[in-house]
């Protein structure tokens, strides 16, 4: 579905709707073949965090490279700030620390510069002390023709692990809720329960 954009300066444009489309694992996969034969590393990397971390546009321009490792041998330490829709103008720090496969690792490892502060790296002039916008997430998708929303990369990495769970019978609903930086469901609950290894056992077979 094609929609017509009209822009406050009168011009005119289509965007095709990609709200209901998640990628296939074959569709994830060429599309990530495209990126590296197109040497577009910075949409891959932002691409890869979305699908096989399963964060946020917010999480991805605010991941610091300080931040891999930080915890746990593999992790990725997050700390952003989210808006809080009751109340005015209110903001909560979010933090959570997500497993990180071996391939993609070793990826990240060879791409960062530790010059720099975040993962991402900037491609405009702009303060490299201070994180991108959500939206650049966006325009490189945009620029690299990938043909679903930036959101929907959440849904590919959920309906990964969910996949695996059920092939090998090990549903567990609070483990993919803790993957995805969601509140608990039951305030007896506990995240903690999770040993690191554990957690980087799942999405190590996943995402192998």
């Amino acid at each position: 579905m094609v929609k017509k954009i009209q822009r406050k300066d009168g011009i005119e444009y289509q965007r095709q709707d990609k709200r209901n489309l998640i990628p296939s694992t074959e569709q994830y996969n060429e599309t990530l073949q495209q990126l590296i034969e197109q040497n577009d590393m910075n949409t891959l990397i932002a691409v890869r965090l979305g699908c096989e971390l399963g964060m946020s546009r917010i999480e991805i321009v605010n991941a610091e490279i300080r931040n891999i490792d930080r915890e746990h041998k593999r992790g990725l330490w997050i700390d952003v700030a989210k808006h809080v829709r009751r109340g005015k103008d209110k903001f909560v720090m979010r933090s959570r620390e997500i497993p990180i496969n071996l391939d993609l690792y070793t990826l990240l490892l060879n791409y960062v510069d530790k010059d720099l502060k975040y993962i991402l790296k900037r491609e405009r002039k702009g303060p490299i002390a201070k994180p991108m916008q959500e939206l650049h997430i966006n325009y490189l998708y945009e620029r690299a023709n990938i043909p679903w929303a930036t959101h929907k990369s959440r849904h590919y990495f959920k309906n990964r692990v969910r996949d695996w769970m059920r092939t090998n019978r090990q549903m567990d609903e609070e483990l993919v809720r803790h993957f995805m930086g969601h509140k608990h469901m039951d305030a007896h609950q506990s995240y903690g329960d999770f040993s690191w290894d554990y957690k980087l056992d799942v999405i190590d077979k996943v995402f192998k």
